[in-house]
């Protein structure tokens, strides 16, 4: 009898859960152009220097990041507040200022979220679209740490520089306005 009970705990044991791969590191080059991006884009809107005394990172935590309240609000309901959607913006254009700067190139953002969470992120230079991410009930954002905004950040940087790479000989004639399509 006691062989059968062990059997049966052993039956309703937990599995053991995968292990998650960690993710690289972002590249801390392109991690210190974005931080710096988005704190000028941050100075920029602080018209009367109220936040000039503060370090970069307290100053994107302070005008950028969004509280754990406001987070909790969109995860439950799947609408986007009013701080969120100043969010996404704001970061496409500083990825976008990263990537002119490391590829000469001008590259314009248009990004936007509805009120219910959905909304789309493009960075492009010409016709040449270079990165676009489609956010579904607000997915990644609201960003509540300033790790996770780089992360995301750098991987679109990535993204854009390598098509730009991969594109390179097309738009090497006619540079990129000449695409056709």
């Amino acid at each position: 009898m006691d062989q059968t009970a062990n059997e049966i705990a052993a039956a309703n044991e937990q599995p053991a859960l995968p292990k998650r791969r960690s993710k690289p590191a972002p590249d801390p080059e392109k991690a210190a152009h974005l931080i710096r991006r988005l704190n000028d884009l941050l100075s920029a809107t602080d018209y009367f220097g109220r936040h000039a005394a503060l370090t970069p990172d307290e100053k994107i935590a302070k005008l950028f990041l969004a509280s754990a309240e406001d987070k909790a609000k969109s995860d439950f309901n799947c609408t986007a507040s009013d701080e969120v959607r100043r969010q996404v913006p704001v970061l496409f254009q500083a990825i976008a200022g990263v990537i002119e700067e490391n590829c000469g190139l001008m590259i314009q953002s248009s990004a936007e979220i509805n009120v219910e969470g959905f909304g789309r992120g493009l960075l492009y230079s010409g016709r040449v679209i270079l990165v676009m991410k489609s956010l579904r009930a607000g997915f990644p954002f609201p960003f509540t740490s300033l790790d996770k905004t780089v992360a995301y950040g750098v991987a679109c940087i990535e993204e854009g520089l390598a098509f730009l790479d991969k594109y390179k000989e097309l738009t090497a004639v006619h540079g990129l306005l000449s695409l056709e399509g």
